[in-house]
């Protein structure tokens, strides 16, 4: 059973334990809290439409997602996943949740390959988004484009 509450500018679908936290503010979030085996799975963002996309099986709590009061509310989680749209908000999110938490690994999405090393001593993997989008979006050229003719 899902419970919905209201916090300030927070709303919060509680249920049990958290395994897996995934703060982000795209879409991306959605599918990952709700196609991740972990069931204890926590979505927090800051986009009613991304809240809105999550099934209600995934707790949900939508509010500022830097304010240390907005990840408070999940104190549970093993494995965090940031994902957000700026590098520098990724940044402050994985700072507080090394400072205020007990989560034992830290993975997160990378938007600027240059600014890599600035996460490095906070996350356990780093996942950069243009590389992985680079690399599928060559494989699927491969497979819809003709070889293209030599010009030997």
């Amino acid at each position: 059973m899902t419970i919905r509450t209201h916090s300030d500018d927070t709303t919060v679908r509680l249920s049990a334990e958290t395994s897996l936290l995934v703060v982000s503010d795209s879409y991306v979030a959605a599918l990952l809290a709700s196609d991740t085996d972990a069931e204890g799975a926590h979505l927090v963002t800051d986009s009613d439409r991304v809240a809105a996309r999550t099934p209600d099986s995934v707790r949900t709590t939508v509010g500022n997602v830097t304010a240390a009061e907005t990840l408070d509310s999940v104190t549970d989680a093993i494995v965090a996943v940031v994902a957000l749209q700026r590098d520098q908000q990724t940044l402050l999110v994985t700072q507080l949740l090394r400072k205020q938490s007990e989560i034992d690994t830290i993975v997160i999405l990378l938007n600027d390959p240059e600014r890599r090393e600035a996460f490095e001593h906070l996350a356990n993997s780093i996942v950069c988004v243009p590389t992985y989008l680079s690399t599928e979006l060559n494989n699927t050229l491969e497979q819809i484009l003709p070889e293209l003719p030599s010009h030997s």
